[in-house]
């Protein structure tokens, strides 16, 4: 009984671990956006555009993939210029992991 406690606690501390990276990587972008509003525009935008190619194929409809490759990687380019411009990685907005292997799941200890 004791190692089963042992063990929901520690998987209890383990997403409590990763909900805290989550939140604070919500925090960030929120405070990102609300300094540069036009990277939640470029955000949305990659958003709409995601959906609508997978609207796209699931209709069966024509679409080309070199278009969707050069507006995905048009959207990533203005992203990064606006990182940049803020002088801040790229990753800035990913969350910050303890265990950057597991992301804080605990996979790691199941190995």
């Amino acid at each position: 009984m004791a190692n089963n406690e042992f063990l929901n606690s520690l998987l209890r501390e383990y997403e409590q671990k990763k909900l805290r990276a989550e939140l604070d990587s919500e925090k960030r972008k929120e405070e990102l956006y609300q300094k540069y509003p036009k990277l939640q525009e470029i955000e949305k935008e990659l958003n709409d555009f995601a959906i609508k190619t997978s609207k796209n194929i699931l209709l069966n409809n024509k679409f080309s993939l070199s278009d969707l490759n050069k507006k995905i990687e048009e959207l990533k380019q203005k992203k990064e210029e606006v990182f940049k411009m803020a002088n801040l990685p790229n990753d800035y907005l990913k969350p910050k992991y303890e265990c950057s292997i597991c992301k804080d799941t605990r996979l790691c200890l199941e190995k």
